[in-house]
């Protein structure tokens, strides 16, 4: 029996390119929609700014409803549970920046009292959220 032998070998090749495509738009769609901060279900009334925009807000977002209602992502505080959390876990929260939504009628010093808080603790920016009015021109 004769054994024939091919001239040309077989050569598998996988190509990893659009692989390697794929995984680079699914790194940067997670990492994007990874910065979008989604809203507590908290009814908050947001007080309206007609200078209020858009911008890019910190991953931290503190929710204030009363000095003894502060919810920091969904878990509900009281202003002093808040300080205990801050300070056990000071280095998780260093020189972060965090976004404040606070109700429209909330006590000028409870706002002041937990911006103390947060700054004792390691916060140095903080963004506040506000509706933006928008503004009709014209006659209605």
């Amino acid at each position: 029996m004769v054994h024939f032998q091919r001239r040309l070998q077989p050569r598998v090749h996988v190509d990893l390119v659009p692989m390697i495509d794929v995984v680079f738009q699914l790194v940067i769609f997670f990492m994007l929609s990874s910065t979008l901060i989604t809203r507590t279900g908290l009814d908050l009334d947001l007080p309206g700014a007609r200078s209020s925009r858009e911008s890019m807000t910190s991953s931290v977002v503190l929710s204030v409803v009363s000095r003894d209602e502060i919810y920091l992502g969904d878990e509900r505080f009281t202003l002093g549970e808040l300080e205990s959390l801050l300070a056990e876990q000071r280095e998780s929260f260093e020189d972060r920046a965090i976004s404040i939504e606070a109700d429209a009628s909330l006590p000028y010093g409870t706002m002041i009292s937990v911006l103390d808080v947060l700054r004792l603790h390691g916060f140095r920016g903080a963004n506040l959220v506000a509706e933006q009015i928008r503004e009709r021109h014209g006659t209605d």
